[in-house]
């Protein structure tokens, strides 16, 4: 164990030079990763960050130990830099556990106090490291989309000399698992591990071709199990879900399950000491009482069937299996990146008639039921959307007749407001419980305008509702697929809201992993599922990455992914006709360009699908002069201008100043991706608020992908009153009229038609953060290193309150209307600058604090 007295020794380290006079502040907010006293990485070299109240650094210097004795004294190093700072000494071994502290210097030259200490932990970083075997049932299984085996459930007893100071378990299991030690459970994390690509696996009956040339990767979780061991006998034991790696219910994308459940597991004390490992003498059984687990039709449990004790010492074996030696599935083993899933929050929902109880509001999870009745008695619970069907979503429980019963699913999830009770019992009581990966809140939003707030808080709310298992879904119940498109639509409102910084670099990896390695063709969901789209799904290789650089400072996303994003700029540009215009992605896909504009769609999917290549290229090109790739920035930025010219050849209507037809936002995608010549850009955009003033009543024509388009450009060039208008509006098109009809989560479309769970339309909500409040990351100094501030100050608005927690600290905006002008209150982490843009064309540059100034 490592403690702080031993890490506050390391400071004698240093050169006495260094040993100034310390100053009365100190970094804080340390993480590692982007996660605080993360457990189990495997990210080498692993990056720090910390934050400063109100100081501007001008050095740092970092101090790490492992084991009791000093691993690396970075010394006093010149440089501002205050996020994903590399660790930069001897090489990590696997487990090794290390404490770190930073202090620094500011632009005065004033040394801090050393921050107080942080703590990172190596996971199992090769193959070689893994000392034990998949196991698996030996059950066979048929090869058909009809499965009826119930969950296997898995125990071993291993015998301790003594109980560690120091032990951990490293387990993968898939689809799900659940680990207990001596008959409690491990950990709280839910659906473990997150899913990925996982293996090999023979696809058919596809309803979209698709070439699998996809890499795989299986995700392990690291766990802290020094309070569960004891001296003596130990029992592990292990139940397994089917998840995404066995989903055979849902099957209208294609028949894509991998194989039957398995797992790999081990757990060392002091030393790395191997105290269990997964083989052969593992005992299984297939008699509990999990008759039937499934993502999507939810989940059968007989409580006649419970094994007590089954993980227990005492518990009596020998009419369990031996457990088979499994194939190991194709893909490495990584550690998990992203936050895990959990059961955030448990909600009392109230009687809606005879048998149905409404949990208040849209959400995704499960019910945790309390009974009483006979034995054999069956309680079905149907779960339904709001205003909507049930997607056949149910789970069913078999009472054991034994007083009050308590029961919750472990290896399914639901997305629900109802819930319906068939079969009647005593005394019965429903709790939701709300599961989602459990990412933070980075931000919040308030303003005079009622709508405004209710919107923000349905689309977070949906957000949430679809991230399970580090994957952003279109909704959580029909499909739960990661759709690409959707994803980064709706990427920077939830970044503004929510700390995506983990969640999206482990999905940036499964849409690199799902992508075609020989072609560069990206797919529409990642990991790969099926469904339909077009190429502005697949530019979420493209532009998730730059999101993660802009918004979090994080240059390493870019290198790792620099291939597959110049692969995508070059697959798309085999996708044209002569004259350079997209025309076709994958030979038998749909080939989407907008979706789900209000009417029949107008605008060309060749059009959009062009506009895309031109600004992933333009993307490319700003990424390869960040990673110092000249001769590439150049060439890409060749590309983006053909397709430019390409655009401007086939779609630009000169007598009416439009693109394609004018309608369903044309000329906002050319204004947006910067396409237009800089000496007509004006008479688009006239042309474009005429369209939407005079023909469209000032309601939106768009669909998901470009919606947001439009907010951007009319508040960036004049027109934020428009833009207020179109949020502000509560009938038809409009996220208002979703409102209006009793939504709490948002709508697949316009309309109501299909999903009323889906988040693709809330990347209009970025409007709140960009727009209202006015925060904009500077590309040029990325992560808020600099920003800048440019409130719209809207008509119809009194004020505006938004708070955004960077990486770096706490941002505000917060401006109010008073007499004679606006009160404009702005917050400025420590380390940071911010240019605040004010309605005149005035600027003022602000350091760290808080600032005020008068519009």
């Amino acid at each position: 164990m490592i403690s702080r007295r031993n890490l506050l020794r390391t400071a004698a380290l240093a050169p006495a030079a260094l040993q100034a006079a310390e100053a009365g502040f100190e970094p804080t907010g340390l993480r590692c990763e982007y996660a605080v006293d993360p457990l189990g990485i495997d990210a080498v070299p692993p990056r720090f960050s910390w934050q400063l109240d109100r100081a501007t650094q001008s050095a740092w210097q970092i101090v790490v130990e492992s084991n009791g004795r000093p691993l690396w004294d970075s010394g006093r190093v010149t440089s501002d830099h205050s996020t994903q700072v590399a660790y930069a000494g001897p090489a990590l071994q696997a487990r090794q556990r290390c404490v770190w502290k930073v202090r620094v210097w500011d632009s005065s030259g004033a040394v801090s106090r050393w921050s107080a200490p942080a703590r990172f932990e190596m996971g199992l970083l090769a193959a070689s490291d893994w000392r034990a075997r998949w196991i698996m049932s030996r059950e066979p299984e048929g090869d058909s989309a009809v499965r009826t085996l119930p969950g296997p459930w898995f125990r071993h007893v291993f015998r301790l000399t003594g109980r560690p100071q120091q032990a951990r378990a490293y387990i993968s299991g898939l689809g799900y698992y659940e680990l207990s030690i001596n008959g409690r459970k491990v950990g709280d994390h839910v659906l473990s591990p997150g899913q990925t690509e996982y293996d090999k696996r023979r696809i058919r009956r596809l309803l979209y071709p698709f070439d699998d040339q996809t890499a795989k990767r299986v995700q392990y979780v690291t766990y802290d199990v020094t309070g569960h061991l004891v001296e003596g006998e130990n029992v592990a034991g292990v139940v397994l879900g089917n998840g995404w790696y066995d989903q055979r219910d849902r099957v209208v994308e294609g028949w894509l399950w991998y194989d039957t459940p398995r797992f790999i597991l081990v757990i060392e004390g002091d030393n790395g000491e191997l105290l269990a490992a997964t083989g052969e003498d593992w005992r299984v059984t297939t008699a509990g009482p999990i008759l039937h687990n499934a993502i999507f039709t939810g989940e059968s449990y007989d409580a006649r069937l419970e094994m007590p004790g089954w993980d227990a010492t005492s518990y009596d074996d020998s009419s369990w299996n031996r457990a088979a030696v499994a194939r190991p599935p194709a893909g490495r083993l990584v550690a998990e990146y992203q936050e895990p899933n959990r059961v955030v929050e448990t909600l009392h929902p109230t009687a809606d008639g005879v048998n149905s109880f409404d949990a208040g509001r849209g959400v995704s999870g499960w019910v945790r039921l309390r009974a009483r009745g006979a034995r054999g008695r069956k309680v079905t619970l149907r779960f339904r959307e709001e205003q909507g069907p049930d997607y056949g979503q149910a789970d069913s429980y078999v009472l054991k007749g034994e007083g009050l019963e308590t029961w919750e699913p472990r290896f399914t999830w639901h997305a629900f407001r109802h819930v319906d009770v068939i079969g009647s019992t005593e005394g019965l009581e429903l709790d939701v419980r709300v599961v989602h990966d459990d990412v933070a809140r980075a931000g919040e939003f308030q303003c005079s305008n009622q709508l405004f707030n209710q919107i923000h808080e349905t689309y977070v709310r949906t957000q949430l509702a679809n991230m399970h298992g580090g994957v952003p879904s279109d909704c959580p119940h029909r499909e739960r697929l990661g759709y690409t498109g959707d994803g980064q639509v709706a990427a920077q409102s939830a970044i503004y809201a929510l700390d995506m910084a983990r969640f999206y670099t482990k999905w940036i990896d499964d849409i690199a992993d799902a992508r075609n390695h020989a072609t560069g063709f990206v797919p529409h969901t990642a990991p790969f599922e099926g469904g339909g789209g077009g190429p502005p799904w697949g530019s979420a290789m493209v532009l998730l990455p730059w999101y993660l650089y802009l918004y979090y400072g994080d240059r390493r996303v870019l290198g790792r992914h620099y291939d597959a994003m110049t692969a995508w700029v070059r697959y798309l540009g085999t996708r044209t006709d002569a004259s350079g215009v997209v025309v076709k992605e994958e030979p038998g896909g749909w080939f989407l360009g907008d979706w789900l504009p209000p009417r029949k769609i107008k605008i060309p999917p060749e059009f959009v699908c062009t506009c895309f290549l031109a600004h992933c290229a333009d993307l490319v090109s700003k990424i390869a002069a960040v990673l110092g790739r000249q001769q590439d920035a150049a060439a890409f930025a060749q590309v983006r201008d053909r397709a430019a010219s390409a655009i401007e050849a086939r779609f630009f209507e000169a007598a009416r100043n439009q693109y394609a037809g004018g309608e369903q936002g044309a000329n906002f995608f050319a204004l947006a991706f910067g396409l237009v010549p800089e000496a007509r850009r004006r008479a688009v955009l006239d042309r474009a608020v005429q369209i939407l003033e005079q023909e469209q009543d000032s309601h939106f024509d768009t669909g998901f992908i470009g919606t947001p388009l439009v907010l951007d450009v009319l508040t960036e060039m004049g027109h934020s009153g428009l833009a207020q208008r179109l949020m502000n509006q509560r009938d038809f098109p409009s996220l208002g009229y979703m409102l209006a009809r009793g939504a709490t989560t948002l709508w697949e479309s316009w309309d109501g038609g299909g999903s009323h769970m889906h988040p693709m339309y809330g990347g209009a909500c970025r409007w709140f953060w960009q727009g209202l409040a006015g925060i904009h990351p500077d590309a040029g100094q990325p992560g808020f290193r600099h920003f800048f501030v440019r409130p719209a100050l809207v008509d119809g608005i009194d004020w505006v309150q938004a708070s955004y927690r960077s990486l770096r600290g706490p941002i505000s905006v917060h401006w109010r209307r008073q007499a004679g002008g606006v009160r404009l209150e702005v917050e400025v982490p420590g380390n940071s600058r911010c240019t605040v843009e004010l309605p005149g064309g005035r600027r003022r540059e602000v350091g760290p604090g808080k600032s005020t100034l008068e519009a």
